[in-house]
Formats: C-alpha cells, sequence, structure tokens
C-alpha cells in the first residue's frame, strides 16, 4: 500500500507523463467533469466550436502553475504566468484538432485495448515506474495487487482516461506517419557523410579578384533575368507596422520599503528570541537548507556581510538584486584552498609593440600604487577591460579553477595589499592588487523575501496604460505621450504570428495589429514587465514585390553571374592546360588564385577553410582519387579540386550502424511532417482567442 500511496500522491506528475505523443505537455479530459468543475458562460475563447469556460481555463492554468512552483522551487511571477497561459492555451488548441482528426478517421479504442495493455506483459512505462523497488525491479504483485484494490478505483479511471487519449494519439500518429519510408539509399548516404572521410586540395578562383567591376557591363535585360529567375525570393507575406508607449508594472519605492519593513520585522522577532526557523517556514517563499557557503558563491553584497559576522550573529538585512535578506551565522570552517579578493588593471598586448609598451606602463602604475595613489582611480584611468570605469577593476573573490593559469597562480600566492605585476595572460598585461585573503566557509540560515510588484503597484500601471489609451484615442498619439514624458517606439514590419520586435512574442498583440485598421489605438496589453498601449501605423498586404522594388538589390547578383560566366571560361582553359594528371601547385605563383589543403573532414559536413560548399561536398564524396577534376562551381567563385585520400566505405560499420542511422533519419521526418501537418491543421481550425478580455 505504500506504493499506491506514493502514486496517489504523484497523480498529476503522472498525468503529465503520459504526454508522450505530438507536443501536448498536459493530458487534456474536455468534459473535465471529474474535477467538479461548474461551468460558467464567460468564455476565454472557442476552440472548433467548444467554449472554454473561464474556470476550466484557470484550473489548467493552476495545475500547471503548481508544477512550474515544483520543478523551480519558486513562485511564477507575472512573466512566468503569461507563458504558462499561453502554453495551457497552445495545448488546448492542438488537443482539439487532434481530437477533431481522430474522429474524422473513425479512429477508436476499446476497453479490452485498454485491459490488455494494462495488465499484458508490458503495461504503460509510466505506470510500471510507480512499482519499481530500491533496486529497480518492477514489483508485479505490487502492481497486481494496486490493480485489484477497490479503494483505488476513482484513481484508475482517471488512468484509464489518460491512456485511452494517449492510445488514440498513437493511432493517429501512426496514420500521420505512415507514409514515411526509408530507403537504404538514404541510410547509406547519411552513414557515408557521417563517416568517411576526405582530404583535398584546392586551386579557388575568386571572381572580384580576376574581372573588375569596371569590365562588366549590366544591362537592364540581364537585372530582369535575376528578377525573373527568382521571383519566389520577392514574395512578400502581408505585414504590419506598429507604434507603441510601454508603462512598467515593476516594484515601486513604496513595495521596496514595504519588503524592508517586513524583513527588519522579521529581524526584530529573531533578536527578540523567536526561533529562526520558525520565522523562516513563516516568512520566506522558500526554506533552504543551512548550507556552508565559499567566498565567491554569493552575491557581493551577501558576501560583505556573512564573512565580516560571527557564528551566532543575525546579520541584515542585505539588500541585492534578489531582494532583502536575513542571515543566522551557524558554524565556521578552514578550507584547505585558499580564497583571494583581488582587483586588477588590464593593458592591451595584442602586439609585440603594445606588449613592450604595456609593460612599461604596468611597471609606472605598480610604482604609483605603491607610493599610495588609489588603485581603482588608476583602474578607471588606465584599464582597457570593459566596464573598469565602473568597477574600478574590482573582480571580487575567487578561488582555484575561476581565473587563467598565470594569473591564478599570481594572485592565489599574493599576500593581502600586494601589489602584483606584470602579469601576462592570453588577454593582455595585468597588475593585480590583493585586496584580502581567507580560506573559511560559513554555513548560514537565511531569510529572503523577494521585492515584488504588489498588485496596487500592477493595478497603478494598467490604469495608466488604460487612461493613456482613452486620452489617445480622443487626441494624438504621439502628442499626448510627450506630454506625459513617454518614449514612443515604432517596430519594423513582422508578419503575422511572429514576435513582435521590441515587444517580443505577444500573440494578443499581434492578432490585434493585424485586424486593426491604419491609425486603430489599442488597449493596454499586458507584456513583458508591464503593459503596451499599440497603434497600428502600415498595413501592407501580401504580393510581390516589383521589379522597379527591388532593381537596384540585384544589381550585384547580376554582376557576379555575369563575372562568374567568364571565370568559368578561364578556369576551364587552366584545366585544359593542366589535364587531370597536373599540379595544382604549379598555380601558386598568381597571386589571384588561391592553393589551400582541407586536411580530413566528414564528407557531409563543413569543409576547413571552405564552411558549407555543397558542391565541393559532392565531389569529395563521389570524385575519382587522385586526379585534378574538372572545374567545380561554387557560391562565391570557381574550384580545381583534386581528391588527395578519401576512406573506404566501411561495410562492417554500416551493418552495425545502419539501424541506428534509419532510427536517426526516421525521427527527422517525423518530426517535420508531423510540424507541417499541425501548423497546416491550425491555418484551417476555428479558434477565437478573447483571453485579453479576462487576463492582463
Amino acid at each position: 500500500m505504500a506504493i499506491m500511496t506514493r502514486m496517489r500522491n504523484n497523480m498529476p506528475v503522472i498525468l503529465i507523463g503520459l504526454v508522450l505523443v505530438f507536443i501536448i505537455t498536459i493530458v487534456f479530459e474536455w468534459g473535465m467533469d471529474y474535477l467538479g468543475i461548474s461551468r460558467r458562460s464567460d468564455a476565454v475563447g472557442k476552440i472548433e466550436g467548444r467554449k472554454i469556460s473561464y474556470q476550466e481555463f484557470s484550473e489548467l492554468v493552476r495545475q500547471q502553475t503548481e508544477q512550474y512552483k515544483q520543478q523551480s522551487k519558486q513562485e511564477a511571477d507575472e512573466n512566468a504566468l503569461r507563458q504558462i497561459r499561453d502554453q495551457v492555451w497552445n495545448n488546448l488548441v492542438t488537443q482539439a484538432l487532434l481530437e477533431r482528426e481522430t474522429k474524422k478517421a473513425g479512429i477508436t479504442v476499446s476497453d479490452q485495448e485498454i485491459i490488455d495493455w494494462v495488465r499484458g506483459e508490458n503495461p504503460p512505462e509510466f505506470l510500471v515506474q510507480q512499482f519499481r523497488d530500491s533496486t529497480g525491479q518492477f514489483r508485479r504483485d505490487s502492481y497486481e495487487s494496486a490493480l485489484n484494490d477497490p479503494r483505488n478505483r476513482e484513481i484508475w479511471v482517471k488512468v484509464e482516461k489518460a491512456l485511452r487519449e494517449q492510445r488514440m494519439a498513437e493511432k493517429m500518429q501512426s496514420i500521420v506517419f505512415s507514409s514515411i519510408r526509408i530507403s537504404q539509399g538514404e541510410i547509406k548516404d547519411r552513414f557515408i557523410d557521417q563517416n568517411v572521410k576526405a582530404n583535398l586540395q584546392y586551386a579557388f578562383f575568386d571572381p572580384n579578384k580576376f574581372i573588375a567591376d569596371s569590365k562588366v557591363t549590366v544591362t537592364d535585360d540581364d537585372l530582369k533575368k535575376v528578377y525573373n529567375d527568382n521571383t519566389e525570393e520577392f514574395k512578400v507575406q502581408a505585414s504590419r507596422k506598429i507604434k507603441y508607449v510601454f508603462f512598467s508594472d515593476q516594484p515601486s519605492a513604496k513595495d521596496s520599503q514595504d519588503v524592508f519593513d517586513q524583513i527588519n520585522s522579521v529581524l526584530s522577532q529573531a533578536k527578540s528570541g523567536i526561533s529562526f526557523d520558525e520565522l523562516q517556514k513563516n516568512y520566506a517563499e522558500t526554506s533552504p537548507k543551512p548550507a556552508f557557503f565559499k567566498h565567491g558563491e554569493l552575491t557581493k553584497e551577501k558576501e560583505s556581510a556573512v564573512f565580516s559576522a560571527k557564528v551566532g550573529d543575525l546579520v541584515g538585512p542585505v539588500s541585492d538584486g534578489e531582494g532583502y535578506h536575513i542571515f543566522k551565522i551557524l558554524e565556521e570552517k578552514k578550507n584547505n584552498d585558499a580564497f583571494v579578493k583581488a582587483s586588477h588593471i588590464l593593458l592591451s598586448a595584442g602586439t609585440p609593440e603594445q606588449e613592450t609598451a604595456a609593460k612599461k606602463l604596468a611597471g609606472e602604475l605598480i610604482a604609483r600604487a605603491k607610493k599610495g595613489e588609489d588603485f581603482a582611480s588608476l583602474a578607471r584611468q588606465y584599464s582597457t577591460e570593459p566596464g573598469a570605469s565602473q568597477s574600478g577593476g574590482e573582480l571580487g573573490w575567487f578561488g582555484k579553477g575561476r581565473m587563467v593559469k598565470q594569473f591564478e597562480e599570481a594572485a592565489l600566492n599574493g599576500r593581502p595589499g600586494q601589489i602584483i605585476g606584470p602579469v601576462k595572460t592570453q588577454f593582455g598585461i595585468h597588475v593585480i592588487k590583493i585586496e584580502g585573503r581567507d580560506n573559511r566557509e560559513v554555513k548560514v540560515s537565511t531569510i529572503s523575501i523577494p521585492v515584488k510588484a504588489s498588485s496596487r503597484t500592477r493595478d497603478d500601471a494598467f490604469q495608466r496604460a488604460q487612461d493613456f489609451a482613452y486620452v489617445a484615442k480622443k487626441g494624438n498619439f504621439d502628442t499626448e505621450a510627450k506630454s506625459l514624458g513617454l518614449q514612443v517606439q515604432e517596430t519594423p514590419d513582422f508578419q503575422k504570428g511572429m514576435m513582435v520586435p521590441g515587444l517580443g512574442f505577444f500573440e494578443s498583440i499581434n492578432k490585434y495589429a493585424f485586424k486593426s485598421s491604419v491609425g486603430d489605438i489599442s488597449e493596454a496589453y499586458p507584456v513583458n514587465n508591464g503593459y503596451a498601449i499599440v497603434k497600428t501605423i502600415e498595413i501592407k498586404k501580401e504580393g510581390v514585390k516589383s521589379f522597379d522594388e527591388v532593381k537596384t538589390s540585384l544589381q550585384p547578383r547580376a554582376l557576379h553571374t555575369k563575372k562568374m560566366l567568364q571565370l568559368k571560361e578561364l578556369a576551364q582553359k587552366l584545366f585544359a592546360s593542366l589535364g587531370a594528371g597536373g599540379d595544382l601547385n604549379s598555380l601558386a605563383s598568381d597571386p589571384n588564385i588561391l592553393i589551400q589543403t582541407t586536411g580530413d573532414f566528414n564528407v557531409g559536413g563543413g569543409i576547413p577553410s571552405v564552411g558549407r560548399e555543397f558542391a565541393l561536398n559532392g565531389i569529395a564524396k563521389t570524385g575519382e582519387i587522385g586526379k585534378i577534376l574538372p572545374p567545380v562551381e561554387g557560391a562565391r567563385g570557381y574550384y580545381l579540386v583534386k581528391i588527395l585520400n578519401r576512406t573506404s566505405f566501411d561495410s562492417t560499420g554500416f551493418n552495425a550502424q545502419k539501424n541506428i542511422v534509419s532510427a536517426q533519419l526516421l525521427q527527422e521526418k517525423k518530426q517535420r511532417i508531423l510540424t507541417q501537418w499541425l501548423e497546416k491543421l491550425k491555418e484551417t481550425a476555428d479558434i477565437e482567442d478573447d483571453r485579453e478580455v479576462f487576463f492582463r
């Protein structure tokens, strides 16, 4: 029964674990009857004619939020909640479309199928996992006992529903994937790409080195040919452009002060003798166990407070980017490894001349620092390290393994107050000041309260956004924004269903932009860290760019095409003069010709010194070894190639790996077909998303 109790407790995890097919992340029971939810007339949307009630949607969001909390060990903030709501909605859409397609296909799952699956020799893996003992063995006796125990009837009803959904999805998947075939030729080609290596010597002919632009005439007919040959490239999808203003809902000074007052109250209670552990349970969002910390493992603010205290001290409040904290120092111990706190001045030394100058300057700075000049001021003035002007060269605490070898050895062997240098590393010349040295670890118990925006702050941000929308609709968007000191941002063009530049992926804003007219101003939309008011300023319909629109951009391509035609003739003449048995090195006297050897590479992968050049990959796989091959046209120019060597096809290795390669190809095809299938279903789906009415 202990196993069955654990199963009851883990039921939400089990149900989520059922999602093994397609991209569903939760098994949704459409009726939701077992949750006992009473229907509301309010609907957050409609999917394939079925209304999704506010309560039903909220319950699914709650379940997903609980899962998020368990996994991340923290509460979901506003941004995380928005992402969870989007995930739940997308899962509902996917599930609805799967249900629609399974009905169309006449797919059913009989009771006997479920019984045979559950009671058969190979039960569902997620169930098997719940009945493994400490050695990992499946306890069939405990499993059968749980199946037959009438007290578990309610759980098994839920499991049966989930299994039925899974099996129906698997049958639908079989139909979608029924046309996929992996040929022996495909398997062999992939094996060759991954396992056969070649080494090439090549002569590269760059058209821009051989043929000056002034020697080529590009006519309108040339440009039109490029345009007509590539019309697919000039198709444009419908796009929109918007302006927006942003209203932050981040914590206010009042929110910060409230948390500061609260943490001070907790500190007072701790000093009065109330158990620190009890206070932690009552006030901290999470209750981490007491732990030892070394230097460098805490934020700068925490580090300073904790390591300057004594065992038994109550420390705080300490403020950093994570919130307010108080600590109880429980224990201290010595570590075998030392930690140092250091600052440094970095001087560039990329060339021998720079290195000589840097060492001279380093010597001068060392002398000035030893005479008492402020090291941080010298770092701000002379260090080339990004950020030194703000940090004064401070590096904080570190131990072994944190810095490059030369720097680490110099610093860890230093003593507090010592100025060390010059020290040369791959980054340049360093002057180092040792600020401190310690080998302690401190064990602390912590109470942390993050600073979050209060509901009042968020409501205020929302109301300010709505007020702006109201006055902007009656007046002028830009003028009203300027009068309030708001910055108006303008996006570049973006397409339907894509990210809104500057704001991120917000489906509601994207949809608004595509259903609104030029000049329309939205209500407040929730975005990361606040709210946005949007104005649609430009609408572009789907079509093909005209020749006149792209004419200027065609010039380089037409020029390259004509140069390549001339270069082909030159490459063919050189090939004829050399012959298949010639020596490519004989061309090295021409400074315009690049002679290179690639070294060994997989024939299906990137080519050293070349990159991706599919024409060369093809030659590497099939060309005759040891001979100069006819000119090869690449994306950037022409090549004369000699295959120096190529490993032979390993039939034994192929026979050993072909099943693995086949599975790899099959999985790739399945993923591609599945994605395309789902996207096509969504294009024709009847979906109404009204979530913005309920959530902000």
